[in-house]
């Protein structure tokens, strides 16, 4: 048994640390607006206030219309002095300014047929559709993005972010609020080195910056969380889906991952979590769910759900994340599946059936609202126990497959954050535990084949015959009732199981006509004597089919 244990812990283990082997300090930042904000609350990446020095004849430009030959200085983030740059493209939905030193005639690299691919997508055309640029479709979906200079063109600087070479855009708040007025324009940033050897990374970034700009008008202080994943999918509306193609493979790779908590030194697999939660919600909500998110003012899994009331949805955000979770493994299944996520699915940790029984296996979940996947290939009778911390939340779900299909099961955890579940006729069965709280990240699996004869309501028992109603008080301390009924006439058993297998208490054993029932049992064995603490199983049978659901027993 002591081998099993460790069995599993080294395949944990190694998933791990495949993890963190494919994180590297090179990879693209890609978004900078994030990363602006954890400088800047450490003090560092202020704008430059320094006077101009080029007249007060460039402060009063920016009052004038804005032509193709028009310079005008930007505060850009990581720089002590303002950035000349010239406008090389006016749109109608954006100027694009370039860099003075980087534009072709001055011997930079930025040619105009990059200016003009990048107005083009923002103004008229996107690979998503022919007939519309990143301004249209996202407004749509997203809401009208800010306007804080007056003006209803969007400023796209094309420059050398120097802040950090790994910065493939940003969206910089700071300077919507700068404190000179005439600094105080609604820009998006490029990097020129991005734009011309990585272009699709570069053309999915300029929709994910313009969604944050849109975002910080509606809700300028949303979690991290939720204005990331939505600019993740606002990539995939126009075209660009997953343009750092690392980020969604990191996630599935580790879906221990939190959804919620931002984690800047592993942002890939940050990325690919909220980027796909946000799709699935979109997909299964529709886009007007989408819109009243962003424009919810309270933030988070809270705006969610403050979001779906007023859509009248009868879903929370639980009910949406429950959901996806499902999606992320079983891809074949259309009450779950989305089209983001294709015919991918997350990392399971695989139990084969050499290797049971299990006992007392740990697991562990690092993040708030992450998930563990257990897949047992294990085809036949399975019973698996789960065991949570006391201090955990969690929701725990199977997910069985047969040759009928699949079949979703959630867990009843009663006492101690304990369950047990019993599988039948099973060809695989993955166990997705999600992780709902701060604290109460281990838990541990017992699994072993099933030895009993009875059955499960979804896979032997026959509806029309027999049903089991909810067992109360459960947990119990002194008796618990088990309400029942049966549908036909016939030779009725009501038998108490431990989790071993061993009868506890016969309860019933007669002939009965059809009706509704109750038997109590009192916590006592077949010699009155007092049983322990711990998890039961209660099986009706009638006529060789059989319901078993579980009781808790807390003294």
């Amino acid at each position: 048994m002591h081998q099993r244990r460790l069995c599993i812990s080294v395949i944990v283990t190694l998933c791990l640390v495949r993890v963190a082997a494919s994180e590297t300090e090179t990879a693209p930042i890609r978004c900078g607006t994030r990363w602006l904000m954890e400088q800047r609350a450490a003090g560092r990446m202020l704008l430059p206030t320094s006077p101009l020095t080029n007249s007060a004849a460039k402060v009063a430009q920016d009052m004038t219309a804005i032509l193709v030959g028009t310079e005008l200085l930007f505060p850009v983030a990581g720089s002590n002095t303002l950035i000349a740059a010239t406008c090389q493209r006016v749109g109608v939905h954006a100027y694009v300014f370039v860099e003075n030193r980087h534009w072709d005639t001055n011997g930079g690299s930025v040619l105009q047929h990059h200016v003009d691919t990048l107005g083009e997508l923002f103004d008229t055309s996107s690979p998503a559709d022919p007939a519309r640029g990143v301004y249209e479709l996202e407004s749509e979906i997203f809401g009208e993005p800010a306007d804080v200079d007056g003006d209803k063109r969007i400023f796209l600087l094309v420059l050398d972010i120097k802040s950090d070479p790994r910065i493939v855009g940003q969206f910089d708040p700071a300077v919507a609020e700068n404190d000179i007025p005439e600094f105080r324009r609604d820009v998006l940033f490029l990097d020129e080195l991005y734009l011309r050897r990585q272009s699709y990374l570069a053309l999915g970034t300029l929709a994910h910056e313009f969604q944050h700009l849109i975002h910080w008008r509606w809700d300028d202080d949303e979690d991290f969380w939720v204005d990331e994943g939505l600019a993740g999918y606002a990539e995939e509306i126009v075209g660009f889906p997953e343009a750092d193609p690392d980020a969604v493979p990191e996630f599935l790779k580790a879906p221990h991952t939190s959804l919620t908590d931002w984690n800047f030194t592993s942002s890939a697999r940050s990325y690919g979590v909220t980027y796909l939660f946000m799709s699935f919600l979109a997909e299964h909500y529709g886009h007007e769910l989408i819109r009243e998110f962003v424009a919810q003012p309270r933030n988070g899994t809270d705006g969610l759900d403050a979001a779906m009331a007023a859509r009248q949805e009868t879903d929370r955000f639980v009910d949406a994340w429950q959901m996806w979770t499902v999606g992320n493994y079983a891809f074949e299944d259309d009450r779950y599946a989305y089209r983001s996520i294709s015919t991918r699915r997350v990392t399971t940790l695989d139990v084969e059936s050499d290797t049971l029984p299990l006992q007392s296996a740990p697991g562990s979940i690092s993040g708030r609202w992450g998930t563990a996947n257990i897949l047992f290939r294990t085809p036949g009778d399975l019973l698996i126990d789960f065991d949570g911390d006391d201090v955990g939340l969690y929701t725990v779900w199977t997910y069985a497959m047969r040759p009928t299909g699949g079949t979703l099961r959630p867990f009843t955890l009663g006492a101690g954050k304990r369950g047990v579940v019993q599988l039948t006729g099973i060809d695989s069965v993955v166990l997705i535990v999600g992780r709902r709280s701060e604290q109460g990240q281990n838990f541990q699996l017992s699994a072993r084949a099933l030895t009993l004869t009875a059955a499960t309501e979804e896979e032997r028992a026959v509806p029309e015959a027999v049903a089991m109603g909810s067992t109360y008080p459960n947990p119990f301390n002194s008796s618990v009732h088990i309400p029942y009924t049966i549908a036909i006439h016939g030779d009725v058993e009501l038998i108490v199981f431990d989790m071993v297998g061993q009868q506890v208490r016969h309860l019933v054993g007669s002939r009965h006509a059809p009706g509704q029932f109750e038997a109590v049992w009192d916590g006592l064995d077949g010699e009155g004597r007092a049983t322990a603490s711990g998890t039961y199983l209660a099986r009706l049978q009638i006529d060789g089919n059989a319901y078993v659901t579980t009781l808790s027993l807390i003294r």
